[in-house]
């Protein structure tokens, strides 16, 4: 991740997957619990790891909260492709984010990519935010 403060868009491709993630900054919280916001994400980790990886997400997708600290992601209008394996992966990528840029919350979009098509299509969107 570059250094400084977090653009406000900023596209993570995903080493060695078709997947990308899109970070949005919605800004930063003074004083956010960036402890809570470490267990979210591994524990997030831990959670998805119960399941098959080529597991769908189900259609309400998945939210974990600690100490006022929301991750929330579902699968994007008109798309089911979303699975546990994808989402691992992303949360990894999210977890280096969150450590280049304590204090900043977001909203993001997962991008599966395909060789013919360097744009890509959205799969999956959410937020990481301080309640």
């Amino acid at each position: 991740f570059p250094p400084g403060p977090p653009e406000d868009h900023y596209l993570h491709i995903l080493e060695d997957t078709d997947l990308g993630v899109e970070f949005f900054s919605i800004g930063r919280i003074p004083h956010r619990d960036e402890d809570a916001v470490k267990k979210v994400i591994l524990d997030g980790i831990h959670e998805t790891l119960r399941y098959r990886v080529n597991a769908k997400m189900p259609g309400h997708g998945w939210k974990l909260e600690e100490g006022g600290f929301l991750l929330s992601v579902g699968h994007a209008a008109g798309q089911s492709e979303l699975t546990w394996g994808m989402w691992t992966i992303v949360l990894t990528g999210m977890n280096g984010y969150v450590q280049a840029y304590p204090g900043y919350d977001f909203q993001f979009n997962i991008r599966k990519y395909m060789e013919e098509d360097i744009r890509g299509y959205v799969i999956g969107a959410g937020f990481a935010k301080t309640r």
